[in-house]
């Protein structure tokens, strides 16, 4: 970072490229500036990309090396998650989706799998990146460093761990009569990974920032995601709740939460879907409803992109300060 008194002294057309570029002014930036570094930031992917490709590939090595399962890891987390949940609910508490074909028995074992893999890899990602500037701090204050790309490290590797699960899901799919094998929906998957990764890295820039100058952040942030873990059907569905239970006045708040989109993409995805009769015991209705993945994008889409802005332009308007700060 150049000397603020290098940063002061230049004239105002040199301030504005250098407030656009990997270089911070001393002054705060204009919304314009903040407007073309959130547009630019593409061009700073491809600038970067071998910084970016190679701190992904060294965080990824430091997860798994010297681990016994190794690369097993990303399969075994959500696979433990999916035990503890699905003994609680289903053998302890009964709570299955009753009347379904015999192909689709597991669809309550299923359908908490694709939830929980699909929120854990965010909430992971969260919750290490509301941390990440403040941890690489002697980078920030020696090095011209593009610091942006801190909080998109841990947002990347978290996807293709992601992805490796979800390998391993469709795989079992195929060779085993767990579940009916994907269809075409897989094609989804790229397009879900890109909003998925743009919701992440948009609330991880936001949350890093606020942890620069409120330490308390990173234990606030963990609360919120327990809570937020609970408020979204990952290891249950408001269908299979009792007719006219209290669950369903609240059908439309569960909607209007982000992830409950992004989790009914991956599900429509994954599992095709999933019609549960009605009965008196159970309201009834799509736990999984084929042909939505364009409606829970949209939704997710806009979601995504806001936080995207949000976040990237107040960590922007406070990069300034992170030098001085961490």
């Amino acid at each position: 970072m150049p000397p603020e008194s290098q940063s002061t002294a230049a004239p105002p057309a040199a301030s504005a490229v250098s407030q656009v570029g990997e270089w911070v002014t001393a002054r705060p930036p204009r919304a314009l500036e903040i407007l073309q570094r959130i547009v630019r930031f593409p061009l700073l992917l491809v600038e970067h990309r071998d910084l970016i490709s190679t701190s992904v590939k060294r965080e990824l090595e430091a997860r798994f090396k010297g681990t016994v399962l190794g690369w097993a890891w990303p399969l075994v987390q959500p696979l433990f998650l999916f035990t503890v949940y699905y003994f609680i609910f289903t053998e302890l508490l009964q709570f299955k989706i009753p009347n379904l074909p015999e192909d689709k028995k597991a669809a309550m074992g299923v359908f908490m799998f694709v939830g929980i893999t699909a929120w854990a890899t965010m909430a992971e990602t969260l919750t290490r990146g509301t941390n990440s500037i403040v941890e690489n701090g002697n980078l920030i204050k020696k090095l011209a460093f593009p610091s942006e790309v801190l909080p998109l490290n841990l947002t990347l590797a978290g996807l293709v761990t992601l992805l490796f699960a979800i390998a391993m899901f469709v795989l079992a799919c195929v060779f085993t009569p767990m579940w009916p094998a994907p269809g075409i929906e897989l094609l989804w998957i790229p397009l879900i990974l890109v909003l998925q990764g743009l919701f992440t890295y948009g609330l991880s820039l936001l949350l890093s920032t606020l942890q620069v100058f409120l330490r308390d952040t990173v234990q606030v942030v963990g609360l919120i995601v327990t809570i937020w873990m609970f408020a979204t059907p990952l290891f249950w569905t408001p269908v299979a709740m009792k007719p006219g239970g209290s669950v369903q006045q609240y059908v439309p708040l569960i909607e209007a939460n982000p992830i409950y989109h992004l989790v009914q993409a991956w599900r429509v995805a994954l599992m095709g879907e999933v019609h549960v009769p009605g009965t008196e015991y159970v309201q009834g209705g799509y736990a999984v409803q084929g042909g939505t993945i364009p409606y829970h994008l949209a939704v997710f889409a806009i979601w995504a992109i806001a936080a995207y802005a949000v976040g990237y332009a107040i960590f922007v308007y406070s990069q300034r300060r992170f030098a001085d700060e961490v």
